[in-house]
């Protein structure tokens, strides 16, 4: 063989064929289709997990603020006060405690527990005013029943804290 016959050789051996090409391509085609639907899946359920925890902060947030104001625990002398809560004084009778704890709202409800991040996710959750519960509204439980959109505006009469 002469050198440029080894010449010749060597040059027609450099790179991949079309049909390789081709195979390959299908292969990364078969993969990502079997990938993509998965990672949305997987997505998708952290997502909801993300808002049932979240949903559940909310709720946990209304009950222990709306427990410790009619506790006599939370009120205009504390130095944890929800930003535009009108809390009792300590002092206040019972009565009096307990309506200004159902005068709370949803904003100072966040603002007690520190959940700020929450403020502009509010829309994605429902209440039942039966059991003043939150859930996130993309929640199975509560798919179908009705269940009313919260707002940072609800009180927590409007939520069942009567």
């Amino acid at each position: 063989m002469t050198l440029q016959q080894k010449m010749l050789a060597k040059q027609s051996k450099k790179g991949f064929t079309l049909v390789e090409l081709v195979v390959v391509i299908a292969i990364l085609g078969i993969l990502a289709a079997i990938a993509i639907p998965a990672v949305i899946g997987i997505i998708n359920s952290a997502n909801q997990s993300q808002q049932k925890s979240d949903a559940s902060s909310l709720s946990n947030a209304c009950k222990d603020m709306y427990a410790e104001v009619v506790a006599g625990t939370l009120n205009n002398q504390s130095t944890k006060q929800p930003a535009g809560a009108a809390l009792p004084a300590p002092d206040a009778s019972p009565s009096q405690k307990k309506a200004a704890a159902q005068a709370l709202t949803v904003a100072n409800a966040i603002d007690y527990a520190g959940l700020g991040d929450l403020t502009n996710k509010v829309g994605d959750f429902v209440y039942d005013s039966n059991t003043g519960t939150i859930y996130g509204k993309d929640d199975d439980a509560v798919k179908g029943k009705g269940y009313a959109q919260v707002t940072t505006a609800l009180t927590m009469t409007d939520l069942g804290y009567v």
